[in-house]
């Protein structure tokens, strides 16, 4: 009888131990996600000639990434220089959609990234590197492919104006000018007034000292004046925005200090983060510890007179300026928190740039 109990509780455990192992979780091993092969590119020198703007320079291609999911892969090309792909801090994206596995790229597109974006010297070569970014559910990254760029030194000549002066040894033939963007008889730039000189300065129709020629009396009017004397007379040395408007004959002479401003930078919205002006260069600088989770604007003097933000396309367009409309515009940015070196570049009229680059 004992011996029949034993076989009975026996059985009765085992049952249990059945039941339980189905009921035991299933363990779910998260697949591996990669790139099957590396980025393939159609060239591997590229030199953008005017001739390339319109037309593509590139042509790549990549190898799906298998997600083992029924969704549709979303994949977008990463840029950046070759010093930066250990971390890819200063990277540029171009996402190219869903399940896409070629993406071409014109000569202005590029040459606007290598530019205005990476920092690249027009007509001086330099190395990127491309590589593709696949996601789902997470990110999978392509080896890279590196590629030569001579960046085209864009030249676009606005309706100008001449600006020479005791400063730049009043050679009328290599003075900054002035320019009118819209061809609407408003004509700016800036210009820098060392210190020495008496910083008297006149402005010409052409490149030539005759035949037209314009100065003041100092009163805000400007006077056509073909003849010695009646200049301008900027009231100390340093760097002025200058601008003159021949609908009516009026002129805006205000000396510059530049800064950074905005919940990116280490002042907040409540002190600027100045810059400082190279001469040599024709630049204003600054190195500072940007944060990621905000914004910022070029501002100058400190004051909501004259600031730059963003148009449609990334370019610097004014927000605040004395003759313009306010405009509420898009403001800049880092990718990440970190330390970078902010570059505004103003020496070239009608094409105002900056530059960011992560230390």
């Amino acid at each position: 009888m004992k011996h029949s109990i034993n076989i009975f509780l026996g059985l009765v455990i085992l049952l249990f131990s059945f039941a339980g192992c189905e009921d035991d979780p299933t363990i779910t091993v998260l697949k591996k996600v990669s790139f099957t092969a590396p980025v393939t590119a159609s060239v591997n020198q590229i030199v953008i000639t005017e001739a390339d703007l319109t037309s593509n320079v590139i042509s790549l291609n990549w190898e799906k990434v298998d997600y083992y999911l029924e969704a549709p892969v979303t994949y977008t090309i990463q840029i950046t220089t070759t010093l930066d792909t250990v971390t890819w801090a200063n990277v540029y994206e171009m996402e190219v959609g869903n399940d896409v596995l070629t993406a071409s790229i014109t000569g202005e597109q590029l040459n606007t990234i290598v530019v205005d974006h990476l920092g690249m010297e027009p007509e001086t070569i330099g190395s990127i590197a491309i590589r593709i970014k696949s996601y789902v559910d997470r990110n999978a990254f392509s080896k890279a492919v590196t590629v030569n760029v001579t960046p085209y030194k864009v030249f676009t000549m606005y309706p100008s104006l001449w600006v020479a002066g005791d400063y730049q040894g009043w050679d009328v033939t290599v003075a900054p000018r002035i320019v009118s963007v819209t061809d609407n008889g408003i004509y700016e730039g800036y210009i820098y007034i060392p210190a020495g000189g008496t910083n008297e300065f006149k402005v010409y129709a052409q490149a030539d000292w005759n035949p037209i020629s314009y100065g003041t009396k100092n009163d805000g009017i400007v006077i056509e004046a073909d003849y010695a004397g009646d200049n301008f007379v900027a009231p100390s040395d340093g760097y002025y925005l200058f601008s003159i408007d021949l609908n009516n004959m009026t002129y805006l002479l205000i000396k510059m200090d530049w800064g950074l401003i905005g919940a990116a930078t280490p002042g907040g919205w409540d002190a600027d983060t100045e810059m400082t002006y190279n001469p040599g260069a024709q630049t204003w600088t600054v190195t500072a510890d940007m944060k990621a989770d905000g914004s910022f604007k070029f501002r100058a003097n400190k004051a909501w007179q004259i600031d730059f933000g963003m148009d449609e396309e990334g370019n610097l367009a004014y927000a605040n300026h004395p003759w313009l409309t306010y405009v509420e515009r898009p403001q800049l940015t880092v990718p990440t928190d970190g330390n970078y070196t902010i570059t505004l570049d103003l020496h070239d009229p009608g094409n105002y740039t900056y530059k960011i680059k992560k230390n």
